[in-house]
């Protein structure tokens, strides 16, 4: 897919969802706004455009991403189309104070990212969980909350 592509297919949904919104449905919104929170890294155009593609993605991330996580996508399996910046250093000279790089981006490309419902490998890492009863320890807990 190209570029040009993949702007529109996020035109179109903005598209959707504007008129579906319109007709005073809000589950569109709060399905877009869901995913805005599962991918909270990235912009809104790229959360419109995962969501529309894949609407029950829960982790996403490139290809070689996955392979450093120790894991790797299934062959055969199709990619969720984003718009990734294209980021590049400019050189300025300033005046007798040195060189400096400024980074800019100049541009966006299709790039495709995976689910982890697409990958296999080395399960990922969970947050620890905390089970037993706590005994005096809520207590302890909220008065140095309080001391802060």
């Amino acid at each position: 897919m190209t570029t040009d592509q993949a702007k529109q297919l996020a035109e179109n949904a903005l598209s959707a969802l504007i008129e579906t919104l319109e007709k005073g449905q809000s589950e569109a919104l709060r399905n877009y706004l869901a995913a805005m929170g599962r991918f909270r890294s990235y912009s809104f155009r790229n959360c419109l455009l995962i969501a529309s593609q894949m609407p029950d993605a829960s982790r996403v991330a490139g290809f070689q991403t996955w392979l450093r996580l120790r894991r790797h996508v299934r062959k055969g399996e199709k990619g969720t189309v984003i718009l990734a910046p294209m980021v590049g250093r400019k050189r300025v000279d300033e005046d007798d104070l040195g060189d400096t790089d400024e980074t800019r981006v100049f541009g966006f490309r299709a790039a495709h990212v995976f689910d982890i419902s697409q990958t296999d490998g080395e399960p990922l890492a969970e947050f620890a969980e905390t089970k037993g009863d706590p005994q005096d320890f809520t207590e302890r807990l909220i008065l140095v909350q309080r001391q802060r």
